[in-house]
């Protein structure tokens, strides 16, 4: 008489760990494009209400953009003699509700520790000492066209770094 008794093979439980194995080799890096996606998404959103915050600021002082430093941080409180310029999130800080979109979730520099923002705002052009320039006509250029600030690394994303145009559309633009 012949006992049979319920189980698996060595053979069989070998295959559906393969085939385990085969689909999560097939899963993972769909998933970290969707989570590297939702970074992006998360940035663009961010650098939107930036620009945001940014009209509205220009709408209050007489449609000039805000003037602030391109890398905000500042000697330490020891030094009052070697502060530097305020930094655009303290000049448009009361237009927004949450600092948290001064960071970029895909800040590998860990820029938004050492200067309080992931972007770079101006690019060197909206310092304080440079002249003033409108809303409406920046640098004698269409406002669409015109990058207002962006993450400080083309390396942070997959496709390049997301930038805000003066008129506040935000975009990525592949590096090149």
């Amino acid at each position: 008489m012949r006992v049979s008794r319920a189980g698996f093979t060595l053979i069989e439980l070998l295959v559906v760990i393969a085939i385990i194995a085969i689909l999560a080799g097939i899963l993972f890096p769909v998933f970290a494009r969707a989570k590297e996606k939702s970074r992006e998404t998360t940035c663009l959103s961010n650098l939107r209400q930036i620009g945001i915050a940014v009209n509205i600021y220009a709408t209050d002082h007489q449609d000039m953009l805000p003037m602030a430093n391109e890398y905000p941080a500042s000697p330490p409180p020891s030094d009052a003699y070697h502060q530097g310029p305020p930094a655009i999130y303290d000049v448009i800080g009361s237009y927004v509700k949450n600092e948290q979109i001064f960071r970029c979730p895909s800040d590998k520099e860990q820029m938004w520790m050492e200067q309080g923002t992931s972007y770079d705002y101006g690019f060197g052009l909206l310092d304080i000492g440079m002249p003033y320039q409108p809303i409406y006509n920046p640098w004698g250029k269409d406002p669409s066209q015109t990058v207002l600030a962006g993450d400080y690394s083309s390396d942070w994303h997959s496709v390049g770094s997301a930038i805000l145009y003066v008129d506040g559309h935000a975009k990525m633009r592949p590096r090149r």
